[in-house]
């Protein structure tokens, strides 16, 4: 019975192969039910869990809507991997045949091709260039008349499309992925035009800027007449970004797949698979050789089509998209709804034998085939980005549940238990696609330092992993400010630990321990509730805000090491810290501390300095007695990756002795006149001062000095934010030094107009009278000087009396 109504058909709630199984609470929001449902995977006693991912197609580098969808996964794979400790078997496809990977296949061919022919023949591809810009004018810019004349197409195009080009919609709706579209066609003709205009482009930026234009007119001419028996022509494309993706994942400190499948590799198990649905009465063949799925049988056998987005169901505009642009036109389909399971193969595509003939997987068909291959007949997770969910994953389901049907039972197969759609990224409101042309690739981004695996993973974990996300300044702003408190609690909490002299089983006299167990219950609840992890962040943010709000004597070193423990749990477990492994033994993330080889000289150097520069302050200053005698600490294992900061603490050390000696020759060559205690103090704070901002600065370690009287220097790494604030420092410094040089340069100007007397200033050839004073009476001509001018001269010659004044004052005159 076909579908009708908006509503999701009936889903069947797992059980528990054993009922003394402990499941944690969880419940995760499912695609097939628009609910969270608990979660019981299907061998709930082993705890076993299995999840078949859509992957890439891999015909162009991935982009940061990607690794939205990528890094979101691999946070929930690893919080049940590592948190709820569930043994997962994770599947992921690699999709390298279908009509995009074709297209692109041999469009780059022909364009090698066309390239290589024409290397010597700069009129023949301006000609094809022009004659593809019509077509691609024609087909993707209809308001605009493909024969207008070159010079002519930017003004055409702005009286066209002037709406969308303001940022408007064409018609009263709200503008969107239509009008996003329309953009990157016009700027598509627009750069091909001025490239056409330009008499001086060399060849190589020219075929770069029209190639837009140029590749679907070769292949429109000679995409028939290629060699596709030989896949080199598509799989040299497909190899290369595969690589590239999986190299972009590892970047992003994603985990690798447990197992990676590939269209390529499953052709003869696909036919197979068609067969069997073909077998259950679920699909049949038209004349060209080609395999179709039959809705009206699948839905009269009491199968529900589609699943998880019924309403969606007669959008002819994605189910074409779904069929890819390659699919032929035919009138032997029985339904709009029916969509290829075999696509017979056209000149210029590549094919595989079956016994419709020669031809290629659907798109759709190659998930059943391989999830059902890897996983079997019931998968507990299936997962993708949300704009799959129709058609492609609807289709997916009818397949499988066609494949898998049992016709002894009345009730429809479930082959998926639990669906999760991740939400997009989008950029000024327009999801981030390849199509779209509006992407950042992941490897551009990381490249430039946009962005970097943690900072980018922080901004998904703050949000929820099925909504869609927007990269706004005030997202980057608290996920740039949760990042620097948690590294900012690590390199403190690390700092106590490591300058702490005490039993750690002292009595905690705070409330640091309540603090934590309250967390631990918060993020458990929040995560059981569908992955919560933005109220996780939260939680974790208010445990470091706990932390912070207590006095750092009144801390005891067991409760800073139980929450410093939990918190660096956390973060590995989200996949934060490269890769540290959940259960690490060791506190804090990479970049929070500072190397291990020098922790035995940084941290007694640290206390040595602390102790010299509370004598230093103090209201009695430092005598010579004071200085202490200091040699290398005595557990320092001296070896090579620890000598430049073995020579720093040795160099800091000799400094303070030789201070000290020379205040003892000193005295004893003067006894009546010993060193003052202020004297000492200085030259000491100076030392300690160039330890923090120089010696130790350029070893990528820091000093913090605290403003509170007598607390001790935190020992921490150099991070982005403090060189950022040094260099903001610096450059205020740098623009005081500029307006003093400017003020005293302005001063010796002024000085030197000074020396000239203001009784002589006007005696110049431009006058031929003057009075006592030196005022100008008459001109050269002998004209009496008008009072208007002799007004200004008589200001002029006050303002440099009182210049020359002082002057002679400055000369002692």
């Amino acid at each position: 019975m076909a579908t009708t109504t908006r509503e999701q058909p009936p889903w069947k709630q797992p059980s528990a192969t054993d009922p003394q199984a402990k499941l944690p609470p969880l419940k995760i929001y499912n695609s097939l039910t628009r609910t969270k449902t608990s979660f019981i995977p299907i061998k709930s006693k082993s705890r076993e869990v299995s999840w078949y991912v859509c992957g890439p197609t891999v015909y162009d580098d991935a982009h940061l809507g990607h690794a939205r969808n990528y890094v979101t996964t691999d946070i929930i794979r690893r919080v049940l991997r590592d948190y709820f400790h569930f043994k997962l078997k994770f599947v992921m496809n690699i999709t390298d045949v279908d009509d995009k990977i074709i297209l692109r296949g041999r469009q780059q061919h022909l364009l090698a091709d066309f390239i290589s022919e024409n290397s010597d023949s700069r009129e023949r591809a301006i000609e094809a260039v022009q004659e593809g810009l019509k077509d691609y004018i024609r087909k993707n810019l209809p308001l605009v008349d493909p024969d207008t004349p070159l010079a002519g197409v930017d003004e055409a195009i702005s009286t066209r499309y002037g709406k969308v080009l303001q940022g408007k919609s064409l018609d009263s709706a709200a503008p969107g992925d239509r009008e996003a579209k329309l953009k990157m066609h016009i700027n598509t003709v627009t750069t091909a035009s001025m490239a056409l205009k330009d008499p001086t482009i060399v060849m190589q930026d020219f075929y770069a800027k029209t190639q837009d234009v140029l590749l679907p007119y070769l292949d429109s001419l000679h995409g028939h007449s290629i060699n596709a028996d030989d896949h080199s022509i598509f799989t040299q494309l497909t190899q290369k970004y595969e690589q590239r993706f999986m190299a972009d994942l590892r970047a992003l400190n994603c985990l690798d797949p447990d197992v990676v499948t590939r269209v390529t590799e499953y052709g003869p198990k696909i036919v197979r698979f068609v067969e069997t649905i073909q077998k259950h009465g679920f699909a049949y063949n038209t004349s060209d050789g080609s395999v179709y799925f039959d809705v009206e049988a699948f839905e009269a056998a009491n199968n529900r089509y589609p699943r998880l987005e019924p309403w969606s169901r007669n959008d002819k505009g994605r189910q074409e998209e779904g069929e890819g642009s390659l699919t032929q036109k035919t009138t032997e389909k029985k339904s709009n709804s029916d969509f290829a399971l075999w696509k017979a193969s056209r000149p210029g595509e590549p094919s595989w034998s079956s016994p419709w003939g020669k031809g290629r997987p659907g798109w759709h068909i190659e998930c059943s085939a391989m999830a059902s291959d890897q996983i079997g007949r019931h998968i507990d997770i299936h997962s993708g980005g949300i704009d799959l969910a129709f058609p492609h994953h609807d289709n997916e389901i009818a397949q499988s549940e066609a494949y898998w049907s049992d016709h002894s039972h009345h009730e429809q197969h479930q082959w998926i238990n639990y669906f999760m759609h991740m939400g997009h990224l989008s950029i000024a409101g327009s999801k981030m696609s390849k199509s779209l042309k509006n992407f950042t690739s992941i490897r551009e981004a990381l490249s430039r330092g946009d962005w970097n695996s943690r900072s980018l993973r922080v901004v998904f974990l703050h949000g929820y992993w099925r909504d869609g996300i927007e990269i706004t300044d005030s997202l980057v702003k608290e996920s740039t400010s949760w990042e620097e408190k948690i590294n900012n609690f690590f390199i403190k909490a690390i700092d106590i630990l490591e300058q702490s002299t005490g039993s750690e089983a002292e009595e905690s006299q705070s409330s640091l321990g309540s603090s934590l167990e309250k967390a631990k219950r918060d993020a458990y609840d929040a995560l059981c509730d569908s992955f919560n992890t933005k109220l996780v962040m939260q939680v974790v943010s208010d445990l470091v805000t706990a932390f912070n709000t207590i006095d750092r004597p009144s801390l005891n070193a067991a409760d800073v090491r139980s929450v410093a423990q939990w918190i660096t749990y956390m973060v590995n477990m989200f996949g934060l810290n490269e890769s540290a492994p959940a259960d690490s033994t060791s506190i804090g993330w990479a970049g929070s501390s500072i190397p291990e080889a020098a922790k035995p000289y940084i941290y007694p150097l640290s206390r040595i300095r602390d102790e010299l520069r509370r004598k230093a302050r103090s209201s009695t200053g430092i005598t010579a007695k004071d200085l202490p005698t200091v040699t290398l600490p005595p557990d320092a294992a001296l070896d090579s990756s620890g000598k430049s900061y073995a020579d720093i603490f040795s160099n800091f050390t000799a400094s303070v002795r030789s201070l000290a000696s020379t205040s003892s020759s000193t005295s004893d060559a003067q006894s009546q006149s010993q060193p003052q205690p202020q004297d000492i103090s200085k030259a000491v704070l100076q030392l300690c001062d160039r330890l923090r901002d120089v010696d130790l600065w350029d070893q990528g370690i820091y000093l913090e000095d605290s403003t509170t009287p007598d607390a001790s220097a935190v020992v921490r790494p150099v991070t982005r934010e403090l060189l950022a604030a040094r260099q903001e420092r610096e450059q205020r410094e740098l623009a005081k030094q500029k307006a003093k040089e400017e003020r005293e340069k302005e001063a010796t100007a002024k000085a030197e107009r000074g020396k000239l007397s203001h009784l002589q200033m006007f005696r110049t050839n431009e006058f031929s009278a003057w009075d006592d004073m030196g005022l100008p009476l008459k001109d050269v001509e002998g004209k009496e000087v008008a009072k208007s001018r002799a007004k200004k001269l008589k200001k002029d010659w006050e303002k440099q009396k009182k210049l020359h004044e002082v002057w002679l004052a400055s000369q002692g005159k």
